[in-house]
């Protein structure tokens, strides 16, 4: 077996759009906080602490957001263009509750392989799914450059 595999960031167009807005909309609120403490009247110190948490917790929020967005649009451009074909075989199942009210997420250890693909072991996280069983067979797409995986069906050239 070649080397652990990564789960590919994998987002269509409108969910980068949606990543890119929500990183515009936090660091527009840093903006208008802004705005707000100096135009309120409000003291000086309870200004600069609004200020200083709005700042520490928008800004990078608004820079993993970008870049997540960046990473879903990098992964699937390199799937649609190097993917290949490949089965994932199921090998072992686990269901986490991610304790916030959530569905379960499904932990599945893969085996995966092609005939364009070196077989390899990796984790897939996702929804849990009646199909993911110990077992099953699931069609995969990988980049074998650096086993760059989704099990999403992706239209390869």
């Amino acid at each position: 077996m070649t080397a652990a595999g990564r789960q590919a960031s994998y987002g269509g167009v409108w969910a980068r759009v949606l990543l890119r807005w929500c990183a515009v909309a936090c660091w527009l609120g840093v903006a208008v906080t802004t705005v707000a403490v100096f135009t309120t009247g409000m003291a000086w110190w309870t200004g600069a602490l609004i200020e200083a948490a709005v700042v520490v917790f928008l800004l990078p929020l608004g820079f993993v957001l970008w870049s997540d967005a960046g990473e879903h649009k990098s992964d699937t451009e390199r799937l649609l263009r190097d993917g290949k074909p490949a089965t994932a075989e199921v090998v072992e199942v686990e269901l986490v509750d991610p304790g916030d009210g959530s569905p379960d997420v499904a932990v599945l250890r893969l085996r995966i392989s092609g005939a364009d693909v070196p077989p390899f072991e990796t984790t897939y996280r996702g929804d849990a799914d009646p199909e993911f069983r110990i077992g099953a067979l699931l069609y995969a797409t990988v980049d074998p450059a650096d086993n760059l995986f989704t099990l999403r069906r992706l239209h390869t050239p």
